[in-house]
Formats: structure tokens, C-alpha cells, sequence
């Protein structure tokens, strides 16, 4: 696999707060496939009462993945924006790390359709999504 990993010091020379937030961490980026995996830190603030990872933030995991993959895609000048989230929820997710693989489909003119899986601790796939 390519290690792409450049582009993305060189599209996000600072990362965005709510990346860092979500304890973002590049693991693989490869543009020939348009195809991303990034580890997050699934930290005990982010439970719900019953104790698993709230779901808004999974979504917000998925987002800030997809996100980074298309504007790094398509560069600075357009900065992507999500019109569209769909997400699916799996099983609950534990405290711990996060892995979220997200994929670019199809770049429009004016739309990118991609999809998202991410992962719990162990290795499980938790939940998925698709964006527009």
C-alpha cells in the first residue's frame, strides 16, 4: 500500500480541534485507492450512562474520516462539505480504540459519494456509513 501519509500535513498543516478532540491518528492513507484508515481514542467522556461510546460520537469519527479523505482528494481551494450522513450502528462500542476505514466512491462535479466502516477494540466492525 502507498504511504500517502504527506498530503495530509501538507492539506491540514494544523489539524482541526475537533479532530484532535476525537484523538485523531493517520495510520494508512492511499490516494491510488482513495481509501483511509485512521485510529481514534474512544475516551471514557464520550459514554453514554450505559458506558458505550455515544453514537454521536462514532458519527462524528466517521465524518471527520471521510471528511479528511475528500478534502484531500480535492484540495484546500473546494473544502468539502457533508450534505448527508447516513449512519448504521452495529453493536456498541466500548472504550477504547477506534479503527474507521472510509473509502471514496464516486467524484462528481459537484457531489463525492463515499462510505466508512469503523471498528471497536477488537478488531469488530461496530458501525458504517455513507456521505455525500
Amino acid at each position: 500500500m502507498p504511504d500517502d501519509s504527506h498530503l495530509l500535513t501538507s492539506t491540514f498543516p494544523n489539524p482541526a480541534e475537533s479532530s484532535k478532540s476525537l484523538g485523531f491518528e493517520l495510520v494508512s492513507l492511499d490516494m491510488s485507492r482513495l481509501e483511509t484508515r485512521v485510529r481514534y481514542d474512544g475516551k471514557a467522556e464520550f459514554t453514554n450512562p450505559a458506558g458505550y461510546v455515544q453514537g454521536g460520537y462514532l458519527s462524528a469519527m466517521l465524518d471527520d474520516t471521510i471528511g479528511m479523505l475528500a478534502t484531500v482528494k480535492m484540495g484546500t481551494a473546494k473544502f468539502p462539505s457533508t450534505i448527508d450522513l447516513h449512519t448504521h450502528f452495529l453493536r456498541p462500542v466500548r472504550v477504547g480504540l477506534i479503527e474507521v476505514v472510509a473509502r471514496l466512491r464516486n467524484i462528481g462535479r459537484q457531489v463525492i459519494f463515499a462510505e466508512a466502516d469503523l471498528y471497536d477494540a477488537r478488531g469488530k466492525e461496530a458501525a458504517r456509513a455513507t456521505a455525500s
